[in-house]
């Protein structure tokens, strides 16, 4: 970065903003912000785009409603994808030209990450198939996919397999991999690749949690349906035929079961009568015996 470009909290301050815009019809907000990017972050770097986040933030807006908005997040997410490819390929080259020639054979280099049995690299393998899926339409390279694929596997190691590979290792690796590769479910990818959710949480998030925002509607309103049934399944109206006469104290059995309701009913045409003048002998008034 240039003296002049934006500083990293003046990037997260633009970074939240962005994301207050995002479903907002706001156009000349947000083009307001694009403009000041483009001026104050004119050679990003890949470590100040991950610290503020302002690539997500701008990366989501490549699918906005209005046009003009999204045209120029494309073109500012590409523009920072070449400016960060160069300085790779920069950085490599440097690494490669420091490095003394010998005559003895050299080790090996090192693992880019610590596969160390053949079930861990299949694991990686996989985790890396499912976060690819879509890559194009994101500008993503193979290192950055790599390198989501490689803290996703070693967050599940160390969560679920305890450092060991384990069968809970292997089923976390395997669900999480259907889960990212879901089509239905497309956001998960962007958030795991571009690091909007760490490695670390993302391997502790149930399936619910990792549910589309549509699929978790659903699911609420399935809930929501499960719970009005089981309300109606307890309304349930106890039952007695046996009601007492209150002039000659017998049990009379009644035709028919009567439910509480009918009682209540009758006791409220017993008290209309009485209170509305018409004759009403309470003695005949039949009362409810409690059955046990």
């Amino acid at each position: 970065m240039s003296s002049k470009d934006l500083s990293i909290d003046e990037l997260k301050d633009l970074q939240k903003q962005l994301s207050k815009l995002a479903t907002s019809t706001d156009s000349e907000a947000v083009l307001g912000i694009f403009s000041k990017l483009k001026s104050g972050l004119s050679t990003p770097t890949e470590d100040v785009i991950r610290q503020s986040k302002i690539g997500v933030a701008v990366g989501k807006l490549r699918s906005h409603s209005d046009k003009k908005v999204a045209d120029q997040a494309k073109s500012l997410v590409k523009d920072w994808k070449a400016i960060v490819d160069k300085q790779r390929a920069q950085q490599q080259s440097s690494t490669n030209s420091s490095k003394a020639p010998s005559s003895t054979a050299s080790p090996a280099p090192a693992s880019k990450t610590d596969v160390s049995t053949t079930v861990r690299n299949a694991c990686l393998k996989l985790l890396y198939q499912s976060l690819e899926i879509g890559k194009e339409g994101h500008g993503w390279n193979d290192s950055q996919i790599f390198d989501a694929a490689v803290a996703v596997e070693a967050a599940i190691l160390a969560n679920q397999g305890k450092g060991c590979v384990t069968a809970d290792y292997r089923n976390k690796v395997r669900s999480l991999s259907l889960n990212i590769k879901d089509k239905n479910n497309p956001d998960l990818r962007v958030r795991v690749v571009e690091n909007d959710i760490p490695a670390d949480k993302l391997v502790t998030m149930s399936n619910e949690e990792l549910a589309s925002d549509k699929r978790k509607r659903e699911i609420e309103e399935l809930q929501m349906l499960n719970l009005f049934k089981a309300k109606g399944a307890a309304a349930q109206e106890a039952e007695t035929d046996a009601f007492q006469c209150g002039r000659c104290s017998t049990i009379r059995e009644a035709q028919a079961a009567a439910s509480l309701d009918d009682i209540r009913q009758r006791s409220a045409a017993w008290l209309s009568n009485l209170y509305f003048g018409e004759s009403t002998d309470p003695a005949h008034f039949p009362k409810p015996v409690l059955l046990p």
